[in-house]
């Protein structure tokens, strides 16, 4: 051996594999797992849940068949696992909404609640089509929406808690307490933004716009936004 070469380390023959730490181990299985939620919320989006199999994930998700049923169990639980990660990636993004809502105690005077719907919806707009993802989970949203499954429930619960307290400010902007009547009218003004992002191409065209980047956004807010401080004057002088 060469002088100040480093002697090489030599299994004994017999002698067990020295394994990854544990917290090797428990990396690599989040990022399987991880990337199987994200291959997976494509393909469901693609193929819709019948039409997607587990194959089909597996090899998009790099990973093998088997890490499926050790990670999630079924296509089914993984299913509702792609359905948590969207409510809780939407979540992420819109808790300045929540934070903003509350600034200024927004349900001090109808005034200030309807300043506080223009500020929530200013930001919505920002997540809902300034955010590249927001094009992922509005497909498997919509998909829900037309053919509801258990992932549903998970996306149900996430939407009620946050229609909850926005219908509440909405209310209180309309100098109203919160009813199926302030929920419709919530209903109706977030349906406003999301036309933009479920009927994009639509806009695009008709705007003769290749893209909605900051320049467009600010042109929708404008418009969305008068439209909502207009409606909810209007119904506060009613």
């Amino acid at each position: 051996m060469a002088p100040g070469k480093p002697r090489k380390a030599i299994r004994k023959k017999g002698s067990p594999a020295r394994r990854p730490p544990a917290a090797t181990l428990q990396d690599r299985g989040a990022e399987t797992r991880a990337r199987l939620i994200d291959a997976a919320l494509d393909v469901f989006n693609e193929l819709g849940f019948d039409g997607a199999s587990t194959r089909r994930i597996a090899e998009a998700a790099g990973a093998n068949l088997a890490a499926i049923v050790y990670h999630f169990g079924s296509k089914e639980a993984l299913h509702v696992a792609v359905a948590r990660h969207v409510a809780d990636s939407i979540a992420a993004n819109i808790s300045p909404v929540f934070s903003i809502a509350a600034t200024g105690n927004p349900l001090a005077s109808p005034d200030a609640a309807r300043q506080a719907v223009l500020r929530m919806l200013d930001t919505f707009i920002d997540v809902i089509l300034g955010k590249a993802e927001a094009a992922r989970w509005a497909r498997f949203i919509i998909r829900e929406q037309m053919h509801p499954t258990a992932a549903f429930e998970v996306l149900y619960e996430f939407i009620s808690g946050a229609s909850t307290m926005a219908s509440t400010v909405v209310a209180a902007a309309l100098g109203q307490p919160e009813s199926p009547e302030t929920r419709l009218h919530l209903f109706a003004l977030m349906g406003e933004v999301l036309y933009f992002r479920v009927a994009q191409p639509v806009v695009l065209r008709r705007m003769e716009w290749t893209a909605i980047d900051d320049a467009e956004r600010a042109a929708i807010k404008r418009v969305v936004l008068s439209h909502v401080n207009a409606v909810l004057l209007a119904e506060q002088n009613r």
